[in-house]
């Protein structure tokens, strides 16, 4: 097996088919079907894979998370056609589906896109990581489920969107989700918290993994020392503090639980439902202000069809290509339309402002006294790694059965740098923002909308009301420092010279000095953390960025030099933000695009704030949302 390319043996992928084969045979089918049942999810999944007409209610442009929850919700009518147009193909690997593998990168099921050059992380450029796949991000991501806190879903309100608020978005996290407890004896060990009340009883099953490493018990000691909040529960609108993440993770197979197993699947014989994979959509059919096609390209032979909606257009292609499909259809910011000469039909500025991601640092410290075994063990040493994927095959339990970990600190800044809080909030509320904006900002209702982002921040953060930092832990020495409530903002534009290519992805990473400052009081609590007598237990010697690096400018210096400071946690949002026009919006509380007719946004680029969280869990609850808005909206429609 190569460990690092996911690629695995005949046994390991037989085994993993068979398994998903007889739950569908025995939950869905009965045990009295024949052996040849098991083959049949092999069929199913390739079903309904061609265009069976040129005309359909809806067609919803990608078929990652958010498109096939609302494909699914929207044929609960069989009166109701749907297509789902998706640029990826299905992938029912083991990679996908084992959670031992969601630590790596499934680079297969990804877009091949790299970044503009950053300035302030030494003009390097990065991957930006979008998944190519049926089921999205929800199928390549480290399958850790969180929500954030109330505040900040109340930010969405107070930014004009009546009805997406946290009370308003609680139900549909209820809805989307399915929680297990843990075995009495597996919580005991390990000392598993939860409230299953702040879940329901819907499609995405979410769970904890039956094995942690014995040195994460460390970790946690470590914080109780500090004197850290401990959560029960981060999932019912108090997320700051410590506590355990799930996974989405299925606890009879332990597999993933996707958008695809969860909301497609199970589902692949409604007549009213069609996917076509392996189509690129290109553009939108306008009329008369109004969406009526979408025109979509082959990638096998690179034929072209378009595709009448008859009564909406529903995209669900991410932050990166949601905006370069607008504006290749000509809604975006004119000069960017007309640089790449695609004929303006609506100036709208905010198609691919606004652009946010989770900025991260990894930080490397050398357990010197670390137990066996451990979250390097499985990469270092060949027989444990048999051993435990030989577990895992006998009774689904140990080390491959764990994802990206399910222990994180989400703090506020006040516990990072308490003497420091006025001084960095009176700081950002005195710059002036458009030293630390993008060109596109010179736009007033963009700055405008900024700067009403800017309030709200500003007063969350000293409040205390919001994480700006995410310390995910699992036992071992290499610990991120992801960066929750950025103040640099990015964009998404086509390519002027390759206007149908990728589109330019401009992080503009730091570009606010809030962000680094954040950044640097957050490796200092992090060494902090490590310096606890239970940690110091473990031995711990720093690696990255190194004991040398003291100040803010020698911090960053250094993770830059190492290669361990990115502008990505993969949490892309925000790039067709849901707020006023005047603020400069792209979509409105009813996620039409403004100026358009039959035309609306479901994906995480109408996040207007991006939360202090692992971006899954809010998009199932979006998506769930959207569905019930647009079924409402299609019911008044002749």
């Amino acid at each position: 097996m190569d460990y690092k390319s996911g690629v695995v043996d005949f046994e390991q992928a037989l085994f993993i088919f068979l398994e998903r084969a007889r739950r569908y045979r025995n939950e869905d089918v009965g045990t009295d079907a024949p052996d040849w049942f098991l083959f049949f999810p092999l069929l199913y999944n390739w079903n309904f894979l061609e265009i069976t007409s040129d005309t359909y209610d809806y067609i919803i442009v990608g078929g990652g998370l958010t498109g096939l929850v609302v494909a699914n919700r929207l044929t609960e009518d069989p009166d109701m056609t749907v297509l789902v147009v998706e640029y990826g193909y299905i992938d029912n690997s083991s990679t996908t589906l084992v959670p031992f593998f969601a630590n790596g990168l499934n680079i297969n099921d990804m877009f091949d896109i790299i970044s503009a050059p950053i300035p302030d992380i030494a003009n390097q450029t990065f991957p930006v990581w979008v998944g190519s796949v049926v089921g999205g991000g929800s199928l390549v991501n480290g399958m850790e489920y969180d929500r954030a806190s109330a505040p900040e879903y109340d930010s969405w309100k107070a930014l004009g969107n009546p009805g997406w608020g946290w009370s308003d978005l609680f139900p549909y996290f209820k809805k989307s989700t399915n929680f297990t407890a843990p075995l009495p004896a597996v919580a005991e060990e390990y000392g598993y918290t939860w409230n299953s009340s702040s879940f329901g009883e819907g499609p995405i099953q979410v769970s904890y993994p039956p094995y942690q490493y014995p040195d994460l018990s460390s970790f946690w000691a470590g914080m109780r020392e500090l004197n850290l909040t401990i959560l029960q529960e981060g999932a019912d609108g108090v997320a700051t503090g410590v506590f355990w993440t799930q996974s989405s993770l299925d606890p009879k197979s332990e597999t993933r639980s996707s958008s695809r197993t969860a909301y497609y699947d199970n589902i692949t014989t409604r007549p009213n439902l069609n996917l076509i994979t392996g189509h690129q959509a290109r553009t939108i059919t306008i009329s008369n202000r109004t969406a009526t096609a979408v025109t979509i390209i082959n990638r096998m032979d690179n034929s072209t069809s378009s595709l009448r909606a008859s009564k909406e257009v529903v995209m669900a292609a991410g932050s990166i290509h949601t905006p370069q499909i607008l504006q290749l259809s000509g809604i975006g910011p004119k000069s960017v339309l007309e640089a790449a000469s695609v004929d303006v039909l609506l100036d709208l500025p905010a198609v691919g402002a606004n652009f946010q991601d989770h900025p991260v640092a990894y930080l490397d410290f050398n357990l010197t006294r670390e137990t066996f075994p451990n979250p390097n063990t499985l990469s270092e040493n060949v027989t444990f790694n048999a051993s435990a994927y030989q577990r895992y095959l006998a009774d689904k339990s140990g080390p491959w059965t764990i994802a990206h970990g399910n222990s994180a600190a989400w703090l506020p800044l006040e516990t990072l740098t308490p003497n420091n809080v006025s001084a960095l909030i009176t700081d950002l509320r005195q710059q002036n923002a458009s030293a630390y904006l993008p060109p596109a900002y010179r736009d007033k209702a963009l700055m405008t909308g900024f700067l009403k982002q800017r309030d709200i921040l500003s007063k969350q953060i000293e409040a205390g009301d919001t994480a700006v930092y995410e310390l995910p832990f699992n036992g071992g020495g290499s610990v991120p420092n992801a960066i929750q409530k950025p103040l640099s903002r990015g964009t998404v534009y086509i390519n002027a010279s390759n206007p149908t290519g990728e589109p330019v992805v401009t992080f503009n990473t730091f570009q606010n000095p809030f962000d680094a400052a954040v950044l640097f009081a957050s490796v200092n609590y992090t060494r902090t953390i490590f310096k606890t007598s239970a940690l110091s237990e473990l031995g711990p010697v720093e690696l990255v960025p190194g004991t040398e690096a003291q100040d803010e400018q020698a911090v960053i210096a250094a993770l830059t030099a190492s290669g361990s400071l990115a502008p990505s946690f993969a949490h892309p949002s925000g790039t067709c933000a849901m707020m006023p026009k005047e603020l400069g919006g792209c979509v409105g509380p009813d996620l039409l695009v403004y100026g358009m007719e039959r035309l609306s946004v479901i994906d995480a680029s109408i996040i207007p704030l991006i939360p202090a969280a692992h971006l899954q869990a809010t998009m199932y609850a979006i998506a769930e949302k959207a569905a019930d808005i647009i079924k409402v909206r299609g019911n008044t429609m002749t």
